[in-house]
């Protein structure tokens, strides 16, 4: 197992929510810790009537979610 994180985006459209998952050995991440990790990341929006497209610094921070990413165990 690997710590990760999830953290949740707002869109700048509207109301809707851009999730992105990603490991990290932090044991926790502040919102500018996030920034720093994810800011340059390429998000869309899934949305179907939306389409927004851009980096994550230009989105604000909903929610920050810690969690073990399971790795599946090599066959």
């Amino acid at each position: 197992m690997s710590l990760a994180y999830r953290v949740v985006f707002e869109c700048p459209n509207g109301p809707h929510n851009i999730n992105v998952q990603k490991k990290c050995s932090n044991v926790s991440l502040s919102e500018s810790e996030v920034m720093k990790i994810f800011g340059n990341e390429d998000l869309s929006c899934t949305n179907p009537n939306c389409g927004w497209h851009g980096k994550a610094s230009k989105t604000k921070v909903l929610r920050i979610l810690r969690f073990d990413w399971v790795l599946a165990p090599a066959t």
